[in-house]
């Protein structure tokens, strides 16, 4: 049996980025760059009136209240560059160049405009104000986006505004999942006595969903060593990372360890002293991750969220694989006995964070409310109202 951090160190030591795949910027949000992104061109291209006003040289207005003649005006996508000569004004507007000799543009709000002249009434008027810089954002040939940028709706829009419309990322891994159990029935059929309806298989394909990751192949199977060797080979054959639900513990009818072992998979750890979820299995087989996961619903949702997240995000290309990690004060106090770290749903705010009722690993009423992870390590078995606890917080947290 490992720690905590042991498990999430040997996660993080066998997993890798993927290969690299060209797509196109508006279909690569959630990517991560791969490649740094050269810039083809300056941003801005010219200098830029980041104000609707007047483009004057700032030395002209030697105090408040002078009168300029009003020459011209630049508009945005205007096709020429006008010259301002020293004691004019132009009218200018937001995204319009400006004009060579001009050196500040003055606010329309402090200016007042009568016929063909402007009074200013701003002094002094310093140098470049309210003038965008040709490359105030990037110098062309610098690196615009550099390996490792995880691209975001931003992100598309800055590649665009210099052209860029097709970028190198790391490939989002292929994810089969494999349910196991003879009392399982999927939603919308009957039940009998005994069984349960099936929802770790939609569970994680959801979550993997909220991950961008789509190529995802769900296998079902009865406690059946046989069949269940045999799915964990085809998914194998089939994707980077391979999901086992259930059929990982010590039961009679818990076949998906044996499978794995039939089947080549290194067991890199098996077991984590935390509650819930204590019957994890990570393995590999060549490029291939395993994660064999407990079939209780709250404990497979907490191991995904701890340790197959994570991979994910890596072999994604994202450096910060795990959970964003605060410290917050609790709302109430919590104790609990053994050797083991709590992994508690949690509803948190800014200012605290508070224990949720129902935190056993069948339950997941509570994880359809909680937005953190409270991590109680077995160092710190009592808190009290106001002490600081570990908070990890869950990819949709607000």
């Amino acid at each position: 049996m490992v720690t905590v951090q042991e498990a999430k160190q040997k996660v993080i030591e066998n997993t890798f980025p993927l290969s690299v795949e060209g797509r196109d910027v508006i279909e690569a949000v959630g990517y991560v760059v791969a490649a740094d992104v050269q810039a083809p061109l300056s941003l801005p291209l010219f200098r830029q009136s980041s104000m609707d006003g007047y483009a004057i040289h700032h030395e002209d207005i030697v105090q408040s209240g002078m009168a300029l003649p009003v020459v011209a005006e630049s508009q945005a996508g205007a096709p020429e560059l006008l010259t301002l000569e020293r004691g004019t004004a132009v009218r200018i507007f937001t995204g319009a160049p400006v004009p060579d000799g001009a050196t500040a543009v003055v606010m329309q709000e402090k200016t007042e405009r009568n016929a063909d002249t402007v009074l200013i009434k701003e002094y002094p008027v310093a140098e470049k104000q309210n003038v965008r810089a040709i490359g105030q954002q990037v110098r062309e040939g610098a690196v615009a986006l550099p390996t490792g940028t995880y691209l975001t709706p931003g992100s598309v829009g800055f590649l665009l505004g210099m052209n860029v419309q097709r970028v190198e990322v790391y490939r989002k891994p292929k994810v089969g999942i494999l349910v196991t159990g003879d009392e399982l029935v999927q939603p919308g059929n009957p039940l009998r006595f005994g069984q349960v309806y099936e929802s770790n298989s939609t569970m994680l394909a959801a979550t993997l969903r909220q991950e961008g990751i789509t190529q995802i192949t769900i296998k079902y199977v009865d406690d059946n060593p046989e069949a269940t060797t045999q799915a964990l080979r085809e998914l194998t054959e089939q994707n980077d990372v391979v999901l086992a639900t259930g059929g990982i513990s010590v039961g009679e009818y818990d076949y998906v360890g044996k499978s794995l072992e039939e089947i080549g998979v290194e067991t890199i750890f098996y077991k984590v002293r935390q509650r819930p979820g204590k019957p994890l299995l990570f393995g590999k087989r060549d490029t291939t991750l395993f994660f064999a996961l407990p079939g209780n619903p709250a404990s497979s949702l907490v191991c995904y969220y701890e340790y197959v997240l994570p991979a994910l995000r890596r072999l994604s290309g994202k450096a910060d694989a795990f959970l964003p990690t605060v410290r917050l004060p609790i709302t109430h106090p919590y104790s609990f006995k053994g050797e083991r770290d709590e992994l508690l749903k949690g509803s948190a705010t800014t200012t605290g964070v508070t224990p949720l009722e129902g935190q056993e690993s069948f339950a997941l009423r509570s994880f359809a409310v909680a937005n953190v992870l409270i991590h109680l390590p077995s160092t710190q078995q009592t808190v009290q109202p106001g002490d600081l606890v570990e908070v990890h917080l869950l990819p949709f947290f607000c």
